[in-house]
């Protein structure tokens, strides 16, 4: 009987694998009804597959793990980690005070301070490098600056040697930052080398 509960798991974590190559990220309902399967055994076997690094757990299911090199689309992130984005803009907007110039960089997170924005009360001056996030900023009391430059498509930022000269001209209260990892020891990182730089020198500014 051992024998064939190990043919039967293999034969799960083989059906789980494809599904992710094929569709990159799954529920794990959808694997319960794929393997036809309990919950507890899907989890297990999700747990035992993260073990080997052959796919990432996520909330409610797992993916297959990320390069750290490539870059996931703004449409791909913005059905990510929802909740946990609201309460950092929930956080984030407490720091905001009247007249505030301030710059929103590129991202889904800080994307998710937008609806907020909108609705603060007093004037804001708004400085941002995503063309987003310049169109969805409506409000009368916001007087909105979008920086000039490259458009990276993936992400829907805006770098290059123009942004970086515009940006130098600006003086900011505050800055949010999108980020692809974080280090306490070294601040916010990203893999493209364009968008460090304009983030870099928003800190700066």
């Amino acid at each position: 009987m051992k024998e064939v509960k190990t043919i039967l798991a293999n034969s799960r974590k083989q059906i789980i694998l494809e599904k992710l190559h094929k569709e990159k990220r799954a529920t794990v309902e959808e694997l319960q009804d794929l393997t036809n399967s309990s919950l507890s055994t899907i989890r297990r076997d999700l747990n035992e597959l993260e073990d080997q690094k052959l796919l990432r757990r996520v909330h409610g299911g797992a993916e297959l793990p990320q390069d750290l090199l490539t870059e996931l689309s703004t449409s791909e992130k913005s059905f990510r980690n929802v909740q946990e984005k609201r309460k950092i803009a929930q956080s984030a907007i407490q720091l905001i005070t009247e007249g505030d110039t301030i710059y929103l960089d590129a991202g889904t997170t800080t994307g998710t301070m937008i609806p907020l924005l909108n609705q603060s009360k007093f004037p804001l001056t708004v400085v941002t490098n995503s063309v987003t996030h310049a169109s969805k900023l409506i409000a009368d009391h916001l007087t909105v600056h979008i920086l000039g430059g490259l458009v990276k498509k993936t992400t829907d930022s805006v770098t290059g040697g123009n942004t970086l000269t515009q940006l130098s001209n600006y003086r900011f209260n505050i800055a949010f930052l999108g980020a692809n990892a974080f280090d306490p020891s070294v601040g916010a990182m990203t893999p493209d080398s364009e968008e460090a730089a304009v983030k870099a020198l928003a800190v700066q500014q």
